[in-house]
C-alpha cells in the first residue's frame, strides 16, 4: 500500500527539556505522531529552534541564532516579535526559511521514494507564504504540486487586527498589506483548505481575509492527547502528598511563600502563557477574594517576559497579600496532567480565547471549567461541563471569577461536572479526530484548477518597502 506523505511546517518550538513550547508547538507535534501512527500515513515536520536539534528522520530543526520570532503575545521561550525585525532583516529570514524548506521537502520525497502530497502551515503568516511559493515553483519545475492546508492559529490573526485597527504603535500597518499583496488568501489563494479552531476564528479569519472561499474553510477545533490528559481519582484523594513534592521557583517577591501549602479545602488550576489578554491579574484579584473566605489555593502553571513575572509576583504578595496562591512556572505536558488532575476547577479569563487547548485538557483530566464568553470555549462550556462569565473587565471580572469559583467548591462540580467534562472531550475533542478530518477534507474533495498563481518571493522587496 502506497503510504500517504505530509510535511508541516511550524511557527514555534516543540516542548523539550529547557525549552517550553507554546499551544501552537504542541499541537504541531501531537499531529507529527498521530499522522505517523496511522498505518497509511508517514508524516515530516519542521519547526524553529535556537536550542533543540532532533535525532528523528522525520522531524527536522530550522536552527536559529536567536528566538523564534513570534506574531503577537508571547511564548514561554520568545518575545521576539516579527514587527521587530527590519525590512531586510525579514527578507533574509524568509528566504531562509523558504530555501531550507524546499530543500527538505526534496530529501524527504528522495527518502520516502514518494511525492509529498500535503503540507500543512501552521499559522497565516510566513509559514503560509513559503508553502505557497514552494508549492508554486514545484508546479513550474514540472512537480507534482501538494495539497495545501493553512491551520489557522489565533496569534497571526492578533497580530493582523493590531494592524488593521491602529491600537498599538510596536504593530504598524505592515504584514497584512504583504500577504494580500502576495495573494495568500485571496480568491485565488494556492490554498486548499484553511482550518480554524473555533466559530469566532472562523469569523476573524473571513473578516481579515475576506475573498478566501468560504467552501474551503473548514472549522476543525483542537484535539488533546489522550494518552497524557485523563482522569486520575487516585492522585486527586492524595494531593496533599503529591503537592509536597512539587518546588516553587524562585519569585522576585520578598513576601511570597517558599512552599505549597498541601492541605487546602480546594484548589483552583490556572494554565497560560504570562500576557495581557490572559487576565492573569483577574484570576489574583478573584484569588484574594476565595481564599479570604474559603481558605482555597490557587496553582498557577506558566511563565512569561521577565517583566510580566515581576508584575504578576509583586501583584500577588506584595499587593494582595496572598499566602494560598503558588506560581509553578512552566510545567510539562505529564506534570501538567497531574495538576489538572488534583484541581477542583480550572479558571482561564482569556478575553477572545482563540481556542482554549488548555480548557480542553483540564476538563480531559475530570476538571470542571470557567471561562469566557468569548472565542473559542463559548463553544464547548456549558453548565454540564462548569460555566462561562459573561465578558467583562476589571473589578466585575474578577467578582464574577471569584463566585463562580465558591459555586464551583460548595455545588461539588468536581463530582457533578467533572465526569461529563471528561466524557465531551474524550468524544469530541481527540487529536486522531481532528488529524482524520483535515485528511479527509484535502483529499476527498474535487481537485481544484490551478488558480492564479502566488507573487514570487522575488517581488518581496518591493511590495513590502
Amino acid at each position: 500500500m502506497k503510504k500517504r506523505v505530509i510535511f508541516q511546517l511550524g511557527s514555534n518550538n516543540w516542548q523539550r527539556p529547557g525549552e517550553f513550547a507554546p499551544g501552537s508547538g504542541i499541537l504541531h507535534e501531537a499531529h507529527h505522531k498521530m499522522y505517523n501512527r496511522m498505518e497509511d500515513t508517514v508524516c515530516h515536520s519542521v519547526y524553529p529552534s535556537r536550542y533543540n536539534d532532533s535525532d528523528d528522520p522525520t522531524v527536522h530543526i530550522f536552527q536559529l541564532d536567536h528566538d523564534v520570532p513570534i506574531c503577537e503575545s508571547v511564548s514561554p521561550v520568545s518575545s521576539y516579535r516579527f514587527h521587530s525585525m527590519s525590512d531586510e532583516e525579514f527578507l533574509q529570514y524568509l528566504n531562509r526559511l523558504e530555501a531550507f524548506v524546499e530543500r527538505k521537502i526534496i530529501e524527504i520525497e528522495e527518502r520516502e521514494q514518494a511525492d509529498v502530497d500535503a503540507a500543512v502551515a501552521h499559522h497565516t503568516f510566513i509559514n503560509a507564504l513559503v508553502l505557497g511559493n514552494v508549492n508554486k515553483r514545484r508546479r513550474l519545475n514540472g512537480r507534482t504540486p501538494m495539497k495545501l492546508c493553512c491551520f489557522v492559529h489565533g496569534t497571526a490573526l492578533k497580530m493582523y487586527a493590531h494592524e488593521l485597527n491602529q491600537d498599538n504603535e510596536e504593530y504598524p500597518l505592515r504584514f497584512l498589506p504583504l500577504m494580500q499583496k502576495m495573494g495568500v488568501f485571496s480568491r485565488f489563494s494556492p490554498y486548499d483548505v484553511c482550518a480554524t479552531i473555533s466559530n469566532e476564528q472562523s469569523k476573524r479569519f473571513s473578516c481579515t481575509f475576506p475573498n478566501f472561499p468560504k467552501d474551503r474553510i473548514l472549522m476543525s477545533p483542537n484535539g488533546y492527547d489522550a494518552s497524557i490528559f485523563k482522569p486520575d481519582s487516585r492522585i486527586y484523594f492524595n494531593r496533599g502528598v503529591f503537592l509536597q513534592g512539587v518546588d516553587l521557583p524562585p519569585s522576585p517577591s520578598g513576601n511570597a511563600p517558599d512552599k505549597i501549602d498541601p492541605y487546602c479545602p480546594g484548589y483552583v488550576v490556572h494554565c497560560g502563557k504570562f500576557a495581557d489578554w490572559k487576565r492573569q491579574d483577574a484570576l489574583l484579584h478573584a484569588a484574594r477574594m476565595y481564599e479570604e473566605e474559603l481558605g482555597l489555593g490557587t496553582l498557577i502553571i506558566g511563565t512569561g517576559p521577565d517583566e510580566d513575572i515581576k508584575r504578576l509576583h509583586r501583584l500577588a504578595y506584595d499587593e494582595l497579600g496572598l499566602q494560598k496562591t503558588f506560581f509553578l512556572g512552566p510545567k510539562s505536558q505529564t506534570e501538567i496532567a497531574k495538576i489538572n488532575a488534583i484541581a477542583d476547577v480550572g479558571v482561564y479569563p482569556s478575553r477572545n480565547e482563540p481556542f482554549g487547548l488548555v480548557l480542553i485538557e483540564a476538563m480531559a483530566c475530570g476538571t470542571p471549567v470557567i471561562g469566557c464568553a468569548s472565542g473559542g470555549p463559548a463553544d464547548f462550556v456549558d453548565d454540564s461541563v462548569g460555566g462561562l462569565i459573561p465578558e467583562c473587565e476589571g473589578l466585575e471580572l474578577s467578582n464574577r471569577i471569584a463566585e463562580a469559583v465558591k459555586s464551583s467548591i460548595q455545588m461539588e462540580w468536581k463530582r457533578k461536572r467533572g465526569p461529563e467534562a471528561a466524557k465531551v472531550v474524550s468524544e469530541n475533542y481527540s487529536t486522531r479526530k481532528q488529524c482524520l478530518e483535515l485528511i479527509e477534507s484535502l483529499f476527498n474533495e474535487p481537485e481544484l484548477q490551478p488558480t492564479a498563481p502566488l507573487a514570487s518571493t522575488r517581488t518581496l522587496r518591493a511590495s513590502h518597502a
